[in-house]
């Protein structure tokens, strides 16, 4: 329809239709204007609290936490090291020697010499510095001479041991035969006596050589005696 064919009222309408719709258009315009200038700001307003944030957890991340200074524990003093206990003597061994002068000789069978015993005073055998030593505590230096040994009472010490007649064997230096004067000594001759001469004369014959006064090595193997043996001496020295 042509304009010039629109009524007044129409044509009215159509002119206020028109500025309304320009109005739109320039409202829609100016909002999209104002969209447009926000975009880019928010944009990098957003970028930037992106990066922020990605830097705040990757340093974060990468920081090294605090490490807590942990002193090394003390350790505990160490306690003072405990002598050792002194060893056990060492049990006597199977074949032994004992030192000593005879006490006695005892038959505990009745006579029937099926349980000998022999009773032995003890001594501990001296010579060289031992000798002097132990002469010089008793005031008795001036007796000390290198070729002399000498017996040092062990205390009341008695020990006692079995010994079988048949098999014990008896050594003698000074009896039955005495050597010359000048002889006697290590190198002197050994003179095997039998138990029983020993034995009688000691105990049938009251003992007149002495033979009980005198000092020998007594070999001991297990709870028996089996060699008696005298103690060869300088003539010059009396124990």
């Amino acid at each position: 329809m042509k304009w010039s064919e629109l009524s007044r009222t129409q044509r009215a309408l159509a002119i206020t239709g028109g500025v309304v719709l320009g109005l739109a258009v320039v409202a829609g315009a100016f909002a999209l204007g104002l969209g447009l200038g926000d975009g880019p700001e928010a944009a990098t307003d957003t970028t930037t609290d992106a990066a922020e944030t990605t830097g705040t957890a990757e340093a974060t991340s990468t920081e090294e936490p605090a490490t807590e200074t942990v002193e090394p524990e003390t350790p505990p003093a160490a306690e003072p090291e405990l002598e050792p206990p002194a060893p056990a003597p060492a049990p006597e061994p199977d074949d032994a020697r004992v030192f000593g002068r005879i006490e006695g000789i005892r038959d505990e069978s009745g006579g029937a010499w099926a349980a000998l015993w022999v009773d032995i005073d003890t001594a501990v055998f001296l010579t060289d510095d031992a000798a002097l030593d132990w002469l010089t505590s008793q005031g008795d230096a001036e007796f000390y001479n290198a070729d002399y040994w000498y017996a040092k009472p062990d205390g009341a010490a008695i020990t006692s041991h079995r010994l079988k007649p048949s098999s014990v064997k008896v050594w003698m230096y000074t009896y039955p035969t005495t050597p010359p004067i000048g002889f006697y000594g290590p190198g002197m001759a050994k003179q095997t006596v039998g138990f029983g001469e020993f034995y009688d004369a000691i105990y049938m014959a009251g003992d007149p050589d002495g033979l009980l006064d005198r000092y020998y090595w007594f070999t001991v193997d297990g709870d028996y005696i089996t060699i008696i043996e005298e103690q060869p001496r300088d003539a010059y020295y009396e124990p």
